[in-house]
């Protein structure tokens, strides 16, 4: 977290009583104490460094732990950003008070009278803990203070420590309420910064800093500088035509015309005079001459787009143009030879077209030269903040920005339509904006499905709506009867009142039936 301003590196030291030099320093001080790196080296002659030995960050914040006017220890804060806001620090300070009432109050001996009390406390709240108990749990917490070194292990810690003192202690469960509160009101109206540049290598029209993209662009750089066939493949609108553009602008044809045919936008009738072009006269309708998408692609290269979406009867022609490099013009008499390269893209299996007789297997080994596989949005995440700032850049006229609450949102949707999804959500999100934040995505709600055994796509339902939908089809085979010889209680296999019980859980009442 070394790099972003407002979720700094933290760590405790939990020496409550044996305080260090360090903390010594701080002692002295009873508010957050921010060093530079240089400051702490003009000062101090020495840099500070973490307990893991770590000592390359550039800024350091140390708040005092400090319970009944006693330093306990501190709270450290180390960044590569000097300006920790006042909201960070806020947050931070308020965590320093309740963490010093852990310490103290952890490290306290329990005598009996003390535990006596706060067993009556968690016993009136249901918790069966016994003093023997209660007194193993806070040493176990005492001795886990010393573990935590990282800011997102500091949740855990207080979830726990707090579900364990907060009836023994009004103050703690007080000071975390304010603490949530306060956590919640941050992530919601904070600013996501982005922090991480895209990777994209030698291409930097394409957005993308994951592994699986940088594996991408790892073949693009050994397939640009040949005249290879090469097969994209990939889910719907994750960018398929892009790549193909960019290779064909780093190769040795990028001064040539790259042509693209959309192979399941042309009607079946027109797709040959499409790709090969017609003679005068070869067909009704054809008054002139007309030159195909193979020689207007002639030393360049041609893109066939949604190639699974290819005719059998065309798959043929196509195959012959691939191996012979020439074709022939409908109506035509001779034959022209052409130099092409051939880049196609699908987001189908073409193997399982194969395998039901609805793609040519030699043609799909003769396009299966070089393949290229995109991954679809939700299988990179990484990138998807990266993606979303450049849209939002691209779209907006004014300077706006998202709330860590939206990269959130957009980080766990599955985004479907991936790439071509994202784009035009955000430029909607942008035009229903009324300010300079983006607090919330209007992101749609996605059914998830499942293809049985008959190929069909089902919806996947929980095991409540499953539950649902059973009783409700015996109910109306029961004509709404529950018990009797006749019942559905009987059919179901369960006691009259516990279908009842159920009946009334799921909403279902006599009149559906």
């Amino acid at each position: 977290m070394g790099n972003e301003t407002d979720e700094p590196c933290t760590e405790l030291i939990n020496q409550p009583y044996e305080l260090s030099p360090l903390q010594k320093l701080v002692a002295g001080f009873s508010f957050p104490v921010i060093k530079s790196k240089e400051e702490w080296m003009e000062e101090e002659s020495q840099n500070h460094t973490l307990l893991n030995g770590e000592s390359g960050y550039e800024y350091h914040c140390y708040i005092p732990l400090e319970v009944e006017n006693k330093i306990l220890g501190t709270l450290e804060l180390h960044n590569n950003v000097r300006e920790f806001s006042a909201e960070c620090l806020t947050f931070c300070s308020s965590i320093a008070d309740l963490l010093a009432d852990i310490v103290f109050f952890t490290q306290q001996s329990p005598v009996q009278s003390e535990i006596a009390y706060l067993t009556e406390k968690l016993n009136q709240q249901d918790n069966n803990v016994t003093s023997e108990g209660f007194a193993s749990q806070l040493s176990g917490l005492n001795q886990q203070l010393a573990l935590i070194n990282e800011a997102h292990t500091l949740e855990d810690f207080l979830n726990k420590v707090t579900g364990l003192l907060q009836a023994a202690n009004p103050k703690l469960s007080l000071q975390l309420e304010e603490l949530l509160a306060f956590k919640v009101k941050h992530e919601n109206e904070s600013v996501y910064i982005a922090n991480q540049q895209p990777n994209s290598g030698n291409y930097p029209q394409i957005i993308g800093a994951g592994p699986k993209m940088n594996r991408v662009f790892a073949l693009m750089d050994q397939v640009v500088t040949s005249d290879s066939t090469v097969l994209i493949t990939g889910e719907t609108g994750t960018g398929k035509e892009l790549i193909a553009k960019t290779i064909h602008a780093a190769s040795a044809r990028k001064n040539k015309p790259m042509i693209s045919v959309n192979c399941a936008a042309i009607p079946t009738n027109l797709m040959e005079s499409e790709l090969f072009g017609h003679e005068k006269g070869s067909f009704t309708g054809a008054t002139e001459q007309r030159i195909g998408k193979f020689e207007l692609a002639n030393n360049g290269t041609l893109f066939l787009d949604e190639i699974g979406e290819l005719p059998l009867e065309l798959q043929v022609k196509l195959l012959r143009a691939l191996q012979e490099k020439e074709i022939e013009r409908v109506g035509g008499k001779g034959t022209v030879k052409t130099d092409v390269r051939i880049i196609s893209a699908t987001n189908r299996d073409l193997i399982a077209e194969v395998e039901r007789g609805r793609f040519r297997r030699d043609l799909y080994y003769r396009l299966h030269v070089f393949p290229i596989d995109l991954p679809p949005l939700r299988e990179r995440t990484e990138d998807i903040p990266l993606l979303a700032n450049y849209f939002l850049k691209r779209f907006s006229k004014q300077k706006i920005g998202f709330s860590k609450k939206a990269i959130k949102q957009m980080l766990h949707y599955n985004w479907p339509g991936n790439i071509r999804e994202m784009e035009h959500l955000i430029e909607r999100q942008i035009l229903l904006s009324n300010g300079p934040i983006i607090n919330e995505m209007n992101l749609p709600s996605t059914v998830k499905t499942m293809v049985d055994g008959a190929g069909a796509k089902q919806q996947i339902k929980t095991i409540e709506e499953n539950e649902r939908d059973h009783i409700f089809a015996v109910l109306q085979l029961c004509k709404g009867r529950v018990s009797g010889e006749h019942g559905a209680a009987k059919l179901l296999g369960v006691p009259a009142t516990t279908l009842n019980s159920k009946i009334k859980k799921l909403g279902l009442n006599k009149q559906h039936f």
